[in-house]
């Protein structure tokens, strides 16, 4: 574990904590940011309650396609998802594409990246 951050059980602890401070909340959500540690930067960042932090992890999401950690952020609109959705699929990213536009409720582009994800598990002919 890099010096100044939590193991697991003490990461546990804190975010278990009653009272908190959301500076400290924020303190320990910027080093596992800093080390590309989203999810457990989400979860000081959800403790703590903010929501400026909460939104460029949003941002980072429907960038990069990730909508495992665009779920763990909570509810968000469809139009959120289908962003996501399109982006993901440009990306590659087919079952995070599945998985978005399944949330949007758009069944045209979720049969599309289907039928997408199927033909690649599909031999290739010759």
């Amino acid at each position: 574990m890099p010096k100044g951050l939590p193991n697991c059980l003490k990461k546990r602890q804190l975010l278990n904590d009653k009272v908190l401070s959301p500076d400290l909340c924020r303190e320990y959500g910027q080093k596992f940011l800093g080390l590309g540690w989203r999810e457990d930067a989400l979860k000081f960042f959800q403790k703590g309650g903010m929501a400026d932090e909460l939104e460029k992890l949003k941002a980072y999401c429907l960038e990069t396609g990730d909508a495992f950690l665009l779920g763990r952020l909570g509810h968000q609109a469809p139009e959120d998802w289908r962003r996501l959705g399109e982006r993901a699929l440009a990306l590659g990213k087919l079952h995070f594409a599945r998985r978005a536009f399944e949330i949007a409720g758009d069944d045209a582009n979720t049969a599309l990246v289907a039928g997408l994800i199927a033909g690649q598990a599909m031999p290739a002919d010759g």
